[in-house]
């Protein structure tokens, strides 16, 4: 046992607790709830489940895509430091699909579909495939899991899963229709919390990667590579990544332990502050997302 916790911002109650497997060391939630009571949660009405990305409006994300994008994301993503930016080249118009698993409410696929990438996503909430299908008009959006999807073997070159593996309570039959749906040669992109990063070491069920019942399982290096090998991957990569607001928000949750109320935003100072304690954990192997590469 790593440690034992609960659910603390979504005003559910339930607690958990997250074990180590010796033999693969994928971190997982041992007594979690059954997976039909969590699937609710992602088409909640109730706004304060933080987990259903279709609370926000077509019209407030149409405002949020219209803001420019910072100069240093632009010049991070032209670098190749940011990864969940990849891939970075532009296509011609239509001519390379990519799938995102988990897409939420599309708005990590605006940038894609600038680069000419013919867009898919498909994803558990009604919701959020509402705000898709609404605001992003060119792309093919699916509601439901990803093997009832009927999706034909063979027909993306690109497949990303951003911080939805850990939720979902099939790993290996969503790894293998990953593989299936993949093109020769086609390049699957994993972004998952990384279950011995800084703030899961140091500060447990404060880490926002500790997250019940959402967080059905966490990984490590071995167990995200171990997963990809099985599933028929190879030129396999597994690095780690900081994203910005991850060690805030966990600070922030840990500084508010006490208070249910407690509203999941960061000053700026804090982002600052953090930022090369995040840069110094990545370099000794305690990032706080692991970035999974492979090829079909």
């Amino acid at each position: 046992m790593i440690f034992r916790d609960h659910n603390r911002r979504d005003g559910i109650d339930c607690s958990g607790t997250y074990v180590l497997c010796r033999e693969c060391s994928l971190i997982y939630l041992q007594d979690r709830s059954p997976w039909e009571e969590i699937v609710k949660f992602y088409s909640s009405s109730n706004k304060g489940h933080t987990t259903n990305a279709g609370h926000i409006s077509a019209t407030e994300l149409r405002q949020k895509i219209k803001k420019n994008i910072p100069a240093w994301k632009t010049l991070l993503r032209k670098v190749r430091f940011r990864p969940h930016s990849w891939p970075l080249d532009p296509v011609q118009q239509g001519s390379k699909r990519l799938l995102d698993l988990g897409c939420g409410n599309g708005s990590k696929l605006f940038e894609f579909i600038e680069r000419g990438y013919d867009v898919w996503g498909v994803d558990v909430s009604i919701d959020t495939i509402r705000v898709c299908q609404e605001v992003l008009s060119h792309g093919h959006f699916i509601q439901g899991e990803l093997h009832e999807t009927g999706l034909p073997d063979s027909n993306f070159d690109y497949i990303r899963i951003d911080n939805t593996l850990e939720h979902v309570p099939n790993l290996k039959e969503v790894m293998a229709e990953s593989h299936r749906l993949l093109k020769e040669r086609g390049q699957i992109l994993i972004y998952v919390p990384n279950g011995r990063s800084f703030s899961m070491r140091f500060m447990k069920g404060d880490s926002i990667s500790s997250w019940i019942p959402f967080h059905l399982q966490l990984f490590t290096k071995r167990s995200l590579s171990r997963l990809l090998t099985e599933a028929g991957f190879k030129n396999i990569k597994i690095n780690g990544y900081n994203p910005s607001s991850w060690l805030p928000m966990s600070f922030m949750q840990f500084k508010n332990r006490h208070n249910p109320s407690f509203q999941l935003t960061c000053p700026g100072w804090l982002t600052l502050v953090c930022y090369p304690i995040g840069w110094l954990a990545n370099q000794v192997g305690l990032s706080e997302e692991l970035v999974g590469v492979g090829e079909k």
